[in-house]
């Protein structure tokens, strides 16, 4: 899910109440095509009493295209990958180093979600359609889909596996073909932490966004447990985003320099940010 509800807009005058008034009553009935806050839903258990909480340092920034609501990011041979959400406006698009948007493939009929690179193909996937959207690299030409059951948030991969996270507080380790290996419960202070959003998987651990939160949690793939809470609240009085719902979303690791590339649904920036090691 990844923020899926309607988007609240700034009320200016009464036409503008008026259209928010209708969509909130279309919502309460179910009629949405968009996702919205459950009305069950709980703020995720984000404070530790004895996880290190450090924060990025912020390396610089370039620009990111503020209608893009954003759901994954990777980095690889020099370029960033993006998968955007909203139906009606789902994409995936190739960007350089400078913010500018290469290439731009459209997937119009599906709610995208997160992507991953595995070997030679990118894999997208979906938030309830339940299928992955497969693409050649780097030309982004579509090559099939997957099939998986249940709703998918976000995606990444060790180069052997996939990992994908649902909402809830488990990660699922799937084949090539989209077989579940094996689940990992994700644990803070011993108490699960929901929401599991946008993936990356960097120097051996998964570095999770966790929805409607501030920080990004790294976890032990082996055990589930955060080892660390990444307090982004710099990047985010830095951004000064939109809207309540414009939460930080997106996470990109540069292996040959050793930095991310952070950001968030429909910012005006990336964040090129230094996290140290967790063993330094």
């Amino acid at each position: 899910m990844t923020g899926k509800r309607t988007e609240v807009k700034v009320i200016n005058n009464l036409f503008e109440y008026i259209k928010i008034s209708a969509a909130i009553f279309f919502c309460s009935f179910g009629f949405c095509s968009e996702n919205r806050v459950p009305q069950d839903f709980k703020s995720p258990h984000t404070t530790s009493g004895s996880v290190p909480k450090i924060q990025p340092v912020i390396l610089g920034t370039i620009p990111h295209d503020s209608a893009a609501f954003t759901q994954g990011l990777f980095y690889t041979d020099g370029v960033l990958y993006e998968s955007d959400g909203l139906y009606g406006k789902s994409d995936i698009r190739r960007i350089d180093t400078t913010g500018t948007v290469i290439q731009n493939q459209p997937v119009p009929d599906v709610f995208a979600e997160g992507c991953a690179l595995m070997g030679s193909r990118l894999f997208q996937i979906t938030w309830r359609e339940q299928t992955a959207i497969i693409y050649s690299m780097p030309s982004l030409k579509p090559e099939g889909t997957l099939t998986y059951d249940g709703e998918g948030w976000g995606l990444t991969s060790d180069g052997t596996v996939f990992i994908m996270s649902n909402g809830s507080d488990t990660l699922y380790f799937r084949d090539s073909e989209f077989k579940i290996q094996r689940k990992l419960a994700v644990t803070l202070d011993g108490k699960p932490l929901a929401n599991l959003n946008e993936l990356e998987f960097a120097r051996g651990n998964v570095f999770a966004n966790v929805w409607f939160s501030d920080y990004i949690f790294e976890i032990s793939p082996q055990n589930g447990k955060v080892l660390r809470i990444i307090d982004c609240t710099n990047i985010i009085n830095m951004e000064k985003p939109r809207s309540e719902q414009n939460v930080l979303n997106g996470i990109a690791f540069v292996p040959r320099g050793n930095y991310f590339y952070i950001t968030g649904k429909n910012w005006n920036n990336y964040y090129k940010v230094a996290i140290p090691p967790l063993n330094n």
